[in-house]
């Protein structure tokens, strides 16, 4: 049985060949193989991907926290202005140029065997991030903190809590179910997903 993991010295997610440089947004490897099929696209770590969110979850929901029952609004108005710059570095150049959550977020897992996932559907699931972050810290900056940027703020947390803990990326699954109804471009090689939940089946490597 072939791994699912390129032969690379180290676990770190820098160990990329060729090797990332500073404004690449994924990785590619000459010889990565994910769930039996060559992965000849850019990919990212699925462990780092989790611990940026893991992190992202966890300011969040102490600055939601001081807001909602301390009426301390300094915090959530930080927070939601360095996530929607760190979602939109990320569309930029992934995780570890000039994320800090990422960038943090990959030195904690940098001694753990990387999964490495498809990036495609990471930028798209990103942008989505960066759209939601942007909404949030417009309204509480602008002192509109009722219920619209209260239930925001808990779908964020809730998605950040799906990926960090479950592995369930909402805005991947939703850019595979596009590519599904064909109302994005397929792919050339259709993205791998977190554990195989978005893989090719025989049926439809065969379109």
């Amino acid at each position: 049985m072939k791994s699912s993991y390129a032969s690379t010295p180290s676990n770190s997610i820098e160990d990329a060949n060729p090797r990332k440089r500073w404004n690449d947004f994924g990785h590619r490897f000459h010889d990565l193989r994910i769930d039996g099929r060559a992965a000849d696209y850019e990919v990212m770590n699925e462990r780092a991907v989790r611990a940026a969110a893991g992190l992202m979850m966890m300011f969040a929901s102490v600055a939601f926290v001081l807001a909602f029952l301390e009426q301390i609004y300094l915090p959530i108005q930080v927070f939601t202005i360095l996530a929607a710059l760190d979602f939109a570095a990320r569309l930029v150049t992934g995780l570890s140029t000039l994320s800090p959550f990422g960038i943090l977020g990959a030195w904690l897992v940098r001694k753990q065997r990387p999964e490495w996932v498809g990036a495609k559907q990471k930028r798209f699931a990103w942008s989505l991030g960066l759209i939601m972050a942007s909404v949030v810290a417009y309204l509480v900056n602008t002192g509109q903190n009722g219920d619209l940027s209260s239930a925001l703020c808990l779908v964020c947390i809730s998605l950040m809590w799906m990926e960090a803990s479950l592995g369930i990326c909402v805005g991947c699954k939703l850019f595979d179910a596009l590519i599904r109804l064909r109302l994005v471009t397929r792919p050339a090689n259709k993205p791998a997903c977190p554990g195989g939940s978005c893989s090719l089946t025989a049926a439809d490597a065969a379109k």
